[in-house]
């Protein structure tokens, strides 16, 4: 803990006024000050300090065996929270303790936020023999907040996926990226979609966005409403899609982003997109293009495909078996706006047959499968659509 908060951060002297009674009896005036104090566990940090008591409350104190719940409402420490009723809010959980220096001191399970404000509230009221007088005194008030070291922001967006600048209207999803993990919040409170006038466009994502982060905290998914995506359905008919053909958009990431440390984003980010027509049109293995490698090399085998696909999904979804049906180990490689998949063996290639394996998982943008349209008509037989596990596409290593 640093020297700034080993002394008091904020002491407030706090006159509250009201003749007491203590335990002896004799009427006392309490003035206290509440305010920040060292750890007397580093591992759980700054600690709230209550000092100024008269004598004979401190004895009191010492005699007295409470449970938490007892000495919370002598002296009650809670999270800050705007427009929020302090009865209502839980207080925060620790220890209380009477030192020999006869301040009343809390130290907190878990030490106190930096930056976050603590609202402390005294009740001259609690105190032993108290409660029972005329004017025990009125309940103050206070708010304790350890400052946050300045830090300088490093964290920023790398890309937003797709890539490339152009979308089909009824595109499914975006990838935000970032150079360093970020905190477990809903990312759409920190993304807006401006049409070609500047103007926010109403409710274009699915919400409840906190559960669309990947494992590591570096990629967030943006889902665009699929309600209002497909047709047909309420929030279609009465909304239409977030995207109109032949618009331009802009997504805007506010910097106020927090990463993994609490720190904004180091600056804000923009994409800037138009929008073509409706892809309603299903992946066809058929007209993927590869470029074999010759046997005995490490070359990477380079598929091409007609369109953007998903690019979370090519990096799962596509891999390469021999003959025997084994997997081939090697590193993937999404580039050229995710028209191109890339794939370098660890091993130099042999001779022989092998597949391009390519899981039913893999989307375009539109969210079309192979052989499956994400608009499936109504009229039209599921069943009688052709989707499997995995397709298959034979190349060979000539020797």
């Amino acid at each position: 803990m640093s020297n700034a908060v080993r002394a008091p951060i904020l002491a407030l002297a706090l006159a509250l006024g009201g003749c007491g009674v203590l335990n002896d009896g004799a009427p006392a005036d309490v003035v206290a000050d509440i305010r920040l104090g060292a750890p007397q566990d580093e591992s759980r940090g700054a600690t709230v300090e209550l000092a100024g008591l008269p004598a004979a409350a401190i004895a009191a104190l010492r005699d007295i065996e409470w449970e938490r719940g007892a000495w919370s409402r002598l002296l009650r420490i809670t999270v800050e929270q705007a427009g929020a009723d302090l009865a209502d809010t839980p207080a925060v959980l620790g220890d209380y303790v009477v030192g020999d220096d006869d301040i009343v001191r809390f130290t907190p399970m878990f030490p106190f936020d930096l930056g976050r404000p603590y609202t402390v509230q005294f009740d001259p009221a609690a105190l032993p023999g108290v409660g029972d007088a005329d004017d025990p005194g009125a309940t103050v008030t206070a708010t304790l907040e350890l400052p946050r070291p300045d830090v300088t922001a490093t964290t920023v967006v790398t890309r937003v996926l797709p890539t490339g600048d152009r979308l089909p209207a009824n595109q499914l999803k975006l990838y935000i990226e970032f150079s360093a993990p970020m905190s477990d919040v809903d990312g759409l409170d920190y993304v807006r979609l401006l049409d070609d006038a500047g103007q926010t466009v109403e409710a274009p994502f699915l919400p409840l966005g906190e559960e669309f982060w990947g494992y590591n905290f570096q990629r967030y998914t943006v889902f665009f409403d699929p309600g209002r995506v497909k047709t047909g359905i309420l929030p279609n008919e009465e909304l239409g899609r977030p995207l109109e053909a032949g618009a331009s958009y802009t997504l805007e990431i506010d910097a106020a982003w927090p990463d993994a440390e609490g720190t904004p984003l180091a600056a804000p980010f923009t994409k800037r997109f138009s929008v073509g027509p409706v892809d309603d049109t299903p992946i066809d293995t058929a007209a993927w293009r590869l470029r074999v490698p010759p046997a005995g090399s490490t070359s990477r085998l380079v598929v091409s495909f007609p369109e953007p696909l998903d690019h979370g999904l090519l990096r799962r979804g596509l891999a390469v078996e021999n003959s025997d049906g084994e997997r081939v180990a090697g590193a993937i490689e999404v580039t050229s706006w995710e028209t191109r998949w890339s794939f370098s063996p660890e091993q130099p290639w042999s001779p022989g047959a092998y597949s391009l394996v390519a899981l039913s998982i893999l989307e375009d943008l539109a969210g079309n499968r192979i052989g499956v349209p994400f608009e499936i008509d109504r009229f039209e037989q599921i069943d009688e659509l052709e989707e499997r596990d995995a397709y298959r596409v034979p190349f060979e290593i000539a020797p």
